[in-house]
């Protein structure tokens, strides 16, 4: 992969991991009590929401722009397969999760739904480490 478009696909990645996991400090932990004494979400938690639906676009296009020269060549090459196909069936997961997020209509699923996107959201960091390392291992295990 060319060198600008790995930079370009890292940062956006990081970037939507990084929103969204700002936007859970915000949802969890960051509240605003009004007037009344009443327990408010900050008004910036709607936003972190924005910029992590932005990236989560970016991230998607990327991903699939990867798909041809990137996923399939490397699965026929044999290369990091067992990192690289946790990856994408975490990145496919994602995706559905985010969907249905954004269209369901029901409070008890979205409640359900939303945890069940948030974990692994968390968890796609340590994933996609795994994942770059191997190559790293890979690399330096050639060169003896």
């Amino acid at each position: 992969m060319p060198p600008g478009r790995r930079r370009l696909l890292h940062s956006v990645a990081f970037a939507t991991w990084l929103t969204g996991a700002v936007w859970l400090v915000f949802h969890y932990f960051v509240r605003v009590i009004d007037d009344f004494g009443f327990d408010n979400p900050h008004p910036q938690q709607q936003w972190w929401l924005i910029a992590h639906a932005v990236f989560s676009f970016a991230a998607v296009w990327l991903f699939g722009s990867l798909w041809s020269d990137h996923v399939v060549r490397g699965w026929k090459a044999g290369a990091r397969k067992p990192t690289g196909g946790m990856l994408f069936g975490v990145l496919v997961w994602l995706t559905i999760s985010g969907c249905a997020l954004y269209y369901l209509g029901s409070d008890a699923w979205r409640s359900w739904t939303s945890l069940a996107h948030w974990i692994p959201g968390l968890a796609a960091i340590a994933v996609f480490v795994v994942h770059f390392r191997k190559k790293r291992l890979d690399e330096t295990n050639l060169s003896r």
